[in-house]
């Protein structure tokens, strides 16, 4: 095998290399994606269920608020 040869041999499986490792990384990336898209849906969820149970904690103070007025207001 001549030194062409050879090196065409070595730049092929170079390549070879460097193709299966943007691959690799392609897909680890989609992999990633995939994985921050479904945590972005479960603390999107999270934060609803955390909106409304601050509206129904602001909604029982209110009346506790109210309610120590009005017994204030008596006295």
């Amino acid at each position: 095998m001549s030194k062409l040869d050879l090196a065409i041999s070595r730049l092929d499986a170079a390549m070879a290399h460097l193709d299966a490792a943007v691959e690799e990384s392609a897909q680890r990336g989609a992999n990633d994606r995939d994985l921050l898209s479904n945590e972005l849906a479960v603390l999107r969820q999270t934060y609803a269920l955390l909106q409304q149970e601050a509206l129904l904690v602001s909604d029982r103070l209110d009346t506790v608020i109210g309610r120590l007025q009005q017994v204030t207001e008596k006295d």
